[in-house]
This record gives C-alpha cells, structure tokens and sequence, in this order.
C-alpha cells in the first residue's frame, strides 16, 4: 500500500494482522510484521536484512522527530523562563523609577522654594560685583590723572625755566626798537599765527622768506632762459654778495615781483574770459551733440525692440511648425530655443542671435538640443523637418524655392518617404517650389511624392561633363505627355 508519510504509523497499525504487508511512502519502504519460519537461502536473508533495516531507519526518524519536538519544548521553556525573568527585573525597575521619581519631585519642590533666595543673592551678588569694578575703574582713572598731572607740572616748569633763559637771549628792548611797533602789536601779530610758526627765530623767519621768494621766482620764470624784466634782474643782480646786503634789497626785489606778477595777472585774466567764452560755446555744442546723440540712441534703442520683437515673432513661428511637423510625422514634439543676446556696445560690432533646435526622444521626456549624441538618421530627418518649418514660415503668401542637396543621404527607407511626402506637402500648401540633388535610390520616392518630375544625369561617367545631360522626366497627367510629344519631337527648321 502506498500512504503518506505522516500516517505511516497508523498505516502499520492497520495492517499488523497481515504480516509481510509492504508500506511505500516518502520516508521508504516498510514491512509489517514478520512470518514465523525463518527464511533461508541469499535472497531472503537479504530481504530480511533490508526489513530491519528499514524498521531501524524508521525508529531512528521517529527517535529525531521525538528529539526534535523536545527540543522546541525545552527553547520555548527557556523563552517563557527568559520572559518571566525580564517581567521581574521590569518590576523591579519600575519600583525603582517610582522611588527615583518622588525623590526627584521633592528635590524640584526644594529648589522652587529656594530658587527666589538664590535669584535675589545672585542679584545682590552681581550688584556689588559691579559696584567693585567701578570704584576700581575709578580709583585707576584717578591714578592716571594724577601722574599726568604731575608730569605735565613738571614740563611746565622746564619750560618756564627755558622761556626765561630765552627772554634774557632774545635782549626784548633792542627787538622792540628793530621792529618799530609796540609790544602788543608784536604779540597780536605772533597770536595770529599759527601754532607750529610762534617759535621760530630771526634767522628761521629769514631763511623761510628767502626760501619763499626763490620759489616764487621760479614759479614765475619755470624755464632758464625766460625773459625776466630789467628792473628785475637788474636788483637779483645786486643783491648778491653777503646777507646783509640780501636783507637790505630785499623788499626792492619783492616789489618789482609784485609789479610783475599783476600784469601777468591782468594778461590772464583776458585769457581766462576768451577761454572762458569758448568753453560756454563748446559746451552748448557738446549738449546739442549730446541731445542728438540720445535721440539717436533712443531712436536706435526702438529699431532693436522692433527689430527684436520682429525676430523673435519669426523664430517663434518657426519653433511652432517645427513642432506641427515633427509631431505630425511620428516624432514626440520638437522647440527652437533662442535666447535674446545683449545689443552689442560697439554699432560696427555683430549682434549675433544663437538658435538651438531640440526635440523629444520619447514620449514625456525632455527636450534634447541638436548637438547631444545620436545617430545620423534621426539628425537629417529633424533636419529636413526644420528646413521645412523655417520655409513655411517664411513664406507669407510670396513664392519661395527650397533648395536641397544630397536628401535622404542617411534616411531609412520609411524616413524618405515622410521626406519626399513632407516637401510635396509644403509645395502644394504654400506654393514653394522645391529643387534638390538626389540619390539614384530616392528617384522612386520622388516620383510618387510628386506630380511633376524631371531629372537631369550624365550620358556616361566616362563622358566630359560639358557633354549634354539626359533628361529623365515624369508626369502623372499622360495626356499632356502625349499632347507635347509631337512638340518636342518635331525637327527644328
């Protein structure tokens, strides 16, 4: 019989009043009971070693399911131990935190008792703090004071002691005479000068005029072999020799400067009003050539927004057709994108316009510009899709010709005939005329594209290329073909 091998057992059980019943499960082949003679001969001792071999096999299984069973007893008894061993130290711990958590509460109660005293001590802390600091900062100002004053004191009395000797050098009476004045205007002219010049000496006022009026003189005469007038070099060369001979022609020499210097005074004076009145006149020149040039670039500033507008209207059209194609012939939707650049600083310089084609690889995806890697097929179909775009929207209801070279040079089979139908579609919408270079293979696209169609090739590639071209010709109305046979044909008299 054959049975399951979780009912082996109740399977043997059954069969037990049959002896040398056959059990095949998963687990093997087992017989049940035994007979009452023993077998001999080679075979049946081995078909008996292989029954209790089997009855082993199946109570060493029944042992290691036993074991197993109380394996997982004994792990899930020492789970359940583990569990109940974490519950206590749980309860233990949450004893615990509740202690922990009164004593803290009580500490916090503790501390907002005590948190006024301890805010009004820090404060009282913090006032004589700075109370300190004060008297500290004060007490070492103070000190400063004091040993500036001190020193400024001592200073005062070097410097009366210097005055005093100075007073005695100085012989005041005889300066008083030499200076023909009184005291008081003496000292009313030195309070009047500046600080840094009271303590200069005869000899230092001297040296400091007679570096003054030499500096003057070659402020007057820059150049060596200027012409100075008589008087003038007359009395420099005078008073050379000695200082005192200096000192005495010295207000002689400074008048006749004088008198020089005012007529030069007057000569440009006159200078200044005619300089001054062909200023007034370039400048009002300046401002009508400023007003003109701000017209001009206000009326400059117009032609480049119309300009601009103008272009980018024109692009924009572009961009829309370029779109309508490429969708309408499989494509996922295609742009121009052409930023404005800046007007050029320079009117002789280019202003120079930058336009990128792109379209979409696949449905909702991105736009792509031209110039990211892909294969050449798709570069002249998006080409000749362009081309067509930019024809349409030039055109205006004018006429147009669309020339073309080498179409179709990298198109697939499929792509030539969308080409070929897309120019034919475009000639007969706008009334473009449309004349390209072609393959020998695009010849039949051509020709089912096109109502009319005439090609010219050479005789022979061994043949001069100013031999005659053979005309190759195609119309879809045959009637006219045969109306103009006799025409062409006729001889020529």
């Amino acid at each position: 019989m054959i049975v399951d091998a979780d009912r082996l057992g109740a399977a043997a059980g059954a069969l037990a009043g049959l002896p040398g019943s056959v059990l095949v499960s998963a687990a093997g082949v087992s017989v049940v009971g035994a007979f009452e003679g023993v077998a001999t001969g080679r075979e049946a001792r081995i078909k008996a070693a292989e029954q209790r071999l089997h009855r082993a096999r199946d109570a060493q299984e029944t042992a290691a399911q036993v074991v197993g069973d109380a394996e997982e007893a004994v792990a899930e008894a020492q789970r359940r131990l583990e569990g109940a061993q974490a519950g206590v130290r749980l309860a233990e711990v949450e004893a615990r935190l509740a202690e922990r958590r009164s004593r803290l509460a009580e500490l916090n109660a503790a501390v907002e008792e005590l948190a006024p005293a301890v805010a009004e001590a820090e404060r009282l802390a913090g006032s004589l703090d700075f109370r300190a600091r004060t008297r500290d900062m004060e007490i070492e100002r103070l000190e400063g004071r004091r040993q500036r004053h001190e020193g400024e004191r001592a200073q005062a009395r070097d410097q009366e002691a210097k005055v005093a000797a100075e007073r005695e050098a100085l012989r005041l009476d005889a300066l008083a005479a030499d200076w023909g004045g009184t005291a008081e205007t003496a000292r009313q002219w030195l309070e009047a000068l500046p600080e840094e010049e009271r303590p200069r000496t005869a000899d230092e006022w001297w040296r400091i005029a007679e570096r003054h009026f030499d500096q003057a003189l070659r402020d007057t005469f820059p150049e060596e072999d200027a012409e100075v007038p008589e008087e003038l070099a007359f009395l420099l060369s005078e008073r050379g020799g000695s200082t005192a001979r200096e000192q005495a022609t010295f207000a002689a020499v400074c008048g006749a400067l004088a008198s020089y210097l005012r007529g030069q005074e007057e000569y440009e004076r006159h200078q200044r009003r005619q300089i001054e009145a062909q200023l007034g006149s370039r400048q009002r020149d300046l401002a009508a050539a400023a007003r003109g040039a701000e017209e001009a670039a206000q009326s400059t500033a117009v032609h480049r927004a119309a300009l601009t507008a103008a272009i980018k209207a024109r692009l924009t059209r572009v961009a829309e057709e370029f779109d309508k194609l490429d969708t309408s012939y499989g494509g996922y939707g295609a742009t121009l994108e052409f930023p404005v650049p800046p007007a050029p600083a320079d009117p002789e310089q280019r202003w120079q316009w930058r336009v990128t084609p792109k379209w979409r690889r696949g449905e909702g995806q991105g736009f792509v510009p031209y110039n990211r890697r892909a294969n050449t097929a798709l570069m002249d179909e998006k080409a000749v899709k362009l081309v067509c775009a930019a024809a349409i929207a030039s055109s205006g209801g004018g006429h147009l010709c669309l020339v073309l070279d080498e179409l179709g040079r990298n198109l697939g089979k499929e792509h030539r005939r969308e080409a070929v139908a897309l120019f034919r579609r475009i000639g007969e919408t706008y009334g473009i005329t449309v004349i390209g270079a072609l393959q020998d293979d695009m010849e039949p696209y051509a020709i089912d594209a096109c109502g009319q169609y005439v090609k010219l090739r050479r005789s022979s590639d061994a043949m001069p290329y100013n031999e005659p071209p053979v005309i190759v010709g195609h119309d879809q109305h045959a009637e006219r073909v045969r109306a103009l046979a006799a025409y062409v044909e006729r001889p020529a008299t």
